[in-house]
C-alpha cells in the first residue's frame, strides 16, 4: 500500500466520527489533521504516514483564543497562525494519556486494527481531556497541581499541561489573570526569574511586551 491508499483508509473511517462533531479534515501535506474551530476554540488531532510503514497520531491539543490572541500579539510566531485556519497555536496538550500513539500499517488489516486504536483514544482518554480542559479554570487547577510538585507547567515527560517551550510561561500568566488567580503574583515572580536566565535573552523582549499587556487582562472566571 502507498501512503495515499493508507490515508484514504484511515480518513474514510475517522471522518464519519469527527465530521459530525464539527471537525474539518486537512488531508494533504506532511501533517494531515482534523481541526475543529468554533467560538474561539480550536482542537487538533494530527497524523504522520512514514515510508517505513509506521502511522502515528497526536493526542489532542486545544487552542483557547482568549489566551492565544495575546500570544499572537507578541509577534513571536509566524504570521500563518494569525489566519486561524489550518494552523493554530495550542494552549494545552494531552500529555497525560498513555500511548502508544502509533502502529505499523503496511496492510489493510494492520491499518484497520490501528484505526480501532485511534477511535479508542478519541472516544476515551481523548474525550476526557477535552471535557476537562475546554474549561480554562481547569487548566489553572492543573498548573497549580504541577507547581506544588515542582514540575513545570509544560513538562511533557511529567504529565504537564501547557503547550510550547518558554512561551508556555506566557500562557500560564495569561491564564492566571483570566482566572483571577490569587497566586498570580507568585507565578509572576517565578516567571520573572525564568527570564533572568542569560540563555533566554532572545525571549526577553517578548516577555517585556507581554508584561505591558498583562495589567489590561480582565478576569473572566472566578
Amino acid at each position: 500500500m502507498n501512503n495515499t491508499e493508507k490515508r484514504t483508509q484511515v480518513f474514510d473511517s475517522l471522518t464519519p466520527i469527527l465530521k459530525p462533531k464539527g471537525y474539518k479534515l486537512y488531508r494533504t501535506g506532511g501533517d494531515p489533521c482534523y481541526i475543529y474551530y468554533k467560538n474561539g476554540i480550536a482542537i487538533k488531532i494530527g497524523f504522520n504516514f512514514f515510508n517505513s510503514g509506521d502511522i502515528t497520531f497526536s493526542t489532542f491539543g486545544i487552542t483557547h483564543y482568549e489566551v492565544e490572541d495575546y500570544i499572537l500579539d507578541l509577534d513571536c510566531f509566524p504570521e500563518t497562525f494569525k489566519e486561524k485556519k489550518r494552523n493554530h497555536l495550542p494552549t494545552v496538550y494531552d500529555w497525560t494519556s498513555k500511548g502508544p500513539f502509533g502502529f505499523m500499517g503496511k496492510t489493510p488489516e494492520e491499518i484497520e486494527k490501528g484505526i480501532e486504536h485511534i477511535k479508542r483514544y478519541i472516544n476515551g482518554d481523548g474525550q476526557v481531556f477535552l471535557d476537562t480542559y475546554m474549561h480554562v479554570p481547569n487548566i489553572l487547577k492543573r498548573m497549580d497541581e504541577l507547581e506544588a510538585k515542582g514540575i513545570t507547567w509544560q513538562s511533557r515527560n511529567e504529565c504537564g499541561i501547557l503547550a510550547g517551550t518558554l512561551d508556555a510561561e506566557f500562557r500560564g500568566l495569561i491564564i492566571s489573570k483570566l482566572c483571577n488567580d490569587p497566586k498570580y503574583n507568585s507565578k509572576l515572580s517565578i516567571v520573572d526569574r525564568v527570564f533572568e536566565e542569560p540563555n533566554y535573552a532572545d525571549w526577553k523582549p517578548y516577555y517585556e511586551k507581554l508584561k505591558t499587556a498583562l495589567p489590561t487582562i480582565l478576569p473572566k472566571y472566578n
